[in-house]
């Protein structure tokens, strides 16, 4: 477990400095400013298989053994979260401090039923919620932007995580963790997963138990972005994020119309006020409540994780969702992702040791993420 330290002026002021937005200037040949450093890259790729094969392979049976895995997943992504950050911490080529500092920024969308309400909500006061409560309405929006995801890896077996329908063009993207989609291997394009399903409201079959409903429909994945960051190297404190486009079911327009769609902030910091952060977990830190097919949400601040190192941004937020909510979306009262659920902490016997939940820093790395995603609609 690490120290919270108090920040210094010094380093408060350097980090004030970093992540001011970079801008363009019109300037004369003599004081132009230097370039500015290329954007982080990305890895496209696409799912070739055929989308009605892949909602006929999510069986009852198929989710069950998901569901299973996700509680071996937290730990192992733990662990991989750990040994990344001290790799990263010995590396000298990481000098962040020369990158772009980039920012996007858009607004929530709400379902096209709602078209007509304002989709910015006033600031409200959230309270600090960090053991994770039921979604009261998890069939109405704003609920329903949130889903789960289903995909396998590359030995066949099954895997389950969360995410949320992001605002971008084409309206059918859905933003999640990058270990969600990518096992960060170092393959690129080739590493997506396969069989990537993407259903939004998911719950149990309220008839049938141990079956699941789809009641807005089950999206499949059509192409994925991730950062290289993430694809090449496992960079869990700024890349492990990722979004992917999906093909609307018959019967359907776009996700966006359907369930509405979150907007996002990146490149604004890693420190921020009255979070909600929701997800699908299986588990728990000290619950035994959760049964991966039931959202959950915590409130609260977002804190800088390691804000006495800037080099590690990091987003920490006291929540106890454990396996299964990956990929679930940190948001704001108004609806703007500004991150997604990575990593929690274990001890040496795979235990978790607290109700810390991590999000890689959505700075340039998400910027490039889903610039790219506009760019190919």
């Amino acid at each position: 477990m690490h120290i919270r330290r108090t920040r210094s002026a010094a380093t408060a002021l350097l980090l004030a400095v970093a992540l001011i937005p970079a801008t363009l200037t019109t300037a004369s040949a003599a004081d132009a400013p230097a370039p500015t450093p290329a954007a982080p890259g990305v890895t496209s790729g696409r799912q070739s298989t055929d989308p009605q094969k892949v909602r006929d392979f999510w069986t009852p049976e198929r989710i069950a053994r998901a569901l299973a895995n996700e509680k071996k997943d937290q730990a192992r992504i733990a662990r991989d979260a750990t040994l990344a950050g001290a790799a990263a911490e010995a590396s000298e080529d990481r000098a962040r401090s020369a990158a772009p500092r980039l920012t996007a920024e858009a607004p929530r969308v709400l379902p096209a039923r709602q078209a007509g309400v304002s989709a910015t909500a006033a600031a409200a006061d959230v309270p600090e919620m960090p053991v994770a409560q039921e979604v009261p309405f998890p069939q109405n929006a704003p609920a329903i932007v949130v889903g789960k995801i289903l995909y396998t890896d590359d030995a066949g077996e099954e895997h389950g995580c969360s995410g949320a329908s992001v605002s971008a063009d084409g309206n059918n993207t859905v933003w999640t963790a990058g270990h969600c989609v990518h096992p960060g291997d170092g393959r690129g394009a080739d590493g997506f997963y396969d069989l990537v399903l993407f259903i939004p409201g998911y719950r149990e079959s309220l008839e049938t138990p141990g079956e699941y409903d789809a009641p807005w429909g089950e999206w499949v994945a059509q192409s994925f972005v991730a950062p290289e960051a993430w694809t090449q190297d496992r960079d869990y404190e700024d890349a492990d994020l990722a979004a992917f486009t999906v093909e609307a079911p018959a019967g359907y327009t776009n996700l966006t119309d359907t369930v509405g769609a979150l907007g996002y902030k990146f490149g604004y910091g890693s420190d921020w006020p009255d979070i909600i952060d929701s997800g699908f977990p299986g588990e728990g830190y000290q619950r035994t409540d959760m049964d991966g097919y039931t959202q959950f949400y915590c409130t609260g601040d977002v804190v800088d994780a390691m804000d006495w190192n800037p080099l590690d941004n990091r987003l920490e937020m006291n929540c106890d969702m454990g396996g299964g909510a990956s990929g679930g979306p940190m948001a704001t009262p108004e609806g703007q992702i500004v991150g997604a659920n990575s990593h929690a902490e274990v001890d040496d016997q795979d235990q978790r040791i607290n109700d810390h939940l991590y999000s890689s820093d959505h700075g340039d790395q998400a910027v490039a993420v889903i610039n790219a995603i506009n760019d190919a609609n």
